[in-house]
C-alpha cells in the first residue's frame, strides 16, 4: 500500500514569490501554498440534468430532476459563480461542455473554482449521458493538474446525483486531447514543487456505493433539496464540510413515502482532496 501511495503521479511547476493572483498557467505563487483558505472571486458551474435516455439503455425517465436542476443552478448564480444549465446531454454534448472549458485558458486562469454537477442514471463508477455511459473518474481527470494546469491549487467539485448500484454496463473512458493541454515550460533557475495530480479535488455523492439514489417524480430529490437549502442559508464563515455534513444528517434520517422502500435510507458522501479551506459564499 505504501508503495502504491509513493508512486502517485505528480506534475512539478514553478514557484514565485510574487503576491499576485495566480493567472500565469502553471505558476504557483508561495502566497498561495502558505495561505490556510482558497480564495474564491470568481467560479464557473455547470448543472447536467439528464431525464430522458435513448431507449436502448432500458433507463426510466426521471421526472422530478427538472426542479432539482432549475433550483440548483439558481443557486450557484446567486453565489457569484458564472453558470450554465444543461439538459438531457449527449456523451458528445458532455465532451463538447468540457473541452470548451478547457479551451478558454484565459478565462480559466482567472477563474477561482470550477462546479460540475451531474443529474442522471448512474452505477458504481459511472454516469449517463442521454446514450452512453461514461467513467465519472474520466470527466473528472479533464481538469486535473496535468491537464488543467490553470486550476492548480483552486477548488474542483463534482456533484454526482445518481444511484451508485452496481451494472452490467462499463462507462466509457472520455480522453483528453493533447491539442487541449497546456504544456508548461519550466526555466533552468525556477523553484519547483511538485502536486499531486488529483490535489484540490472535492467529490460529493448523493448515495453510497452499491445504494439507490431516491428521486421523487413530482418534487426533488432528498439530497439535493438539502444541499440546496443549505447552500442557501450558507454564512460567510461556513466551509464547505460543514455544509456537506448538515447535507448528510438530513439526508440520512429521509424516509421514503413509497411503501416498498419505506425501511430503506440513504446516506451521502464526499471525498476531499482539498488542500485548504473551502468558503464558497465570498464572491459579491
Amino acid at each position: 500500500m505504501l508503495q502504491d501511495i509513493c508512486e502517485e503521479k505528480t506534475l512539478k511547476y514553478p514557484i514565485t514569490k510574487m503576491a499576485e493572483r495566480n493567472t500565469n498557467e502553471g505558476t504557483i505563487y508561495k502566497s498561495h501554498l502558505d495561505q490556510e483558505s482558497y480564495t474564491i472571486r470568481s467560479g464557473i458551474a455547470v448543472v447536467i440534468n439528464n431525464t430522458e435516455f435513448d431507449s436502448r439503455l432500458g433507463l426510466s425517465d426521471r421526472p422530478g430532476s427538472d426542479v432539482d436542476a432549475s433550483s440548483l443552478f439558481q443557486r450557484f448564480m446567486e453565489l457569484g459563480f458564472e453558470s450554465d444549465l444543461m439538459n438531457d446531454a449527449s456523451k458528445d454534448d458532455l465532451v463538447e461542455k468540457l473541452q470548451e472549458i478547457m479551451k478558454d485558458k484565459n478565462k480559466l486562469s482567472k477563474t477561482d473554482c470550477l462546479i460540475v454537477a451531474l443529474l442522471t442514471h448512474g452505477n458504481e463508477d459511472s454516469v449517463y449521458m442521454t446514450d452512453r455511459c461514461v467513467k465519472m473518474k474520466s470527466v473528472m481527470n479533464y481538469f486535473n493538474a496535468e491537464n488543467c494546469p490553470e486550476l492548480i491549487l483552486k477548488p474542483k467539485i463534482f456533484i454526482f446525483q445518481c444511484s451508485r448500484r452496481s451494472d452490467s454496463r462499463q462507462g466509457d473512458d472520455i480522453i483528453v486531447a493533447d491539442t487541449l493541454k497546456n504544456k508548461v515550460s519550466i526555466p533552468n533557475d525556477a523553484d519547483t514543487v511538485r502536486i499531486p495530480n488529483e490535489s484540490d479535488f472535492l467529490e460529493v455523492y448523493s448515495t453510497s456505493i452499491g445504494d439507490r439514489s431516491f428521486l421523487n417524480t413530482e418534487s426533488s430529490s432528498p439530497f439535493l433539496r438539502h444541499l440546496i437549502e443549505e447552500l442557501h442559508n450558507i454564512k460567510e464563515d461556513d466551509d464547505i464540510y460543514r455544509v456537506l455534513t448538515k447535507v448528510n444528517c438530513k439526508v440520512m434520517t429521509f424516509e421514503p413515502g413509497h411503501t416498498a422502500s419505506k425501511d430503506m435510507r440513504q446516506m451521502p458522501y464526499f471525498v476531499s482532496h482539498l488542500t485548504k479551506d473551502l468558503y464558497l459564499k465570498q464572491i459579491n
